[in-house]
């Protein structure tokens, strides 16, 4: 439903790629499968390329940047950095676009490796 209204209209909706948009997780949960029953795998592979075609943040007004996961393991991460990924593939298991994607939340103060295995756990501070 919320791709259907950026077709319709690209400016009222901002989607941005999160860590289930990748071949492995929608492997893992499902959504493979339930296009492929409902349709064929090409449309399994339309999905996974507008999933790979998905912006991996947005800057609104010039002030917020907003992603899916959260903070990096290094804090000199530029905007510039982050426009020069290559967004048009799976997600690797380490660098900034799997931060962007697999980074969390923690209650433990600093930033710690993440118990999921990729990204970073960042505490409070």
């Amino acid at each position: 439903s919320l791709l259907a209204f950026k077709v319709l209209d690209p400016e009222c909706i901002h989607l941005s790629r999160g860590n289930h948009e990748s071949k492995n997780m929608n492997k893992i949960y499902g959504f493979d499968g339930e296009v492929q029953a409902k349709f064929n795998n090409t449309m399994v592979e339309v999905f996974r390329e507008t999933f790979n075609a998905l912006p991996l943040a947005y800057v609104l007004n010039s002030r917020v940047i907003v992603l899916h996961g959260g903070l990096f393991s290094r804090d000199d991460v530029t905007l510039d950095e982050l426009r020069a990924i290559d967004r048009f593939h799976e997600p690797p298991d380490e660098g900034l676009m799997c931060e962007m994607l697999w980074s969390d939340p923690s209650p433990t103060p600093g930033r710690t490796p993440s118990k999921r295995g990729v990204g970073v756990a960042f505490g409070p501070d």
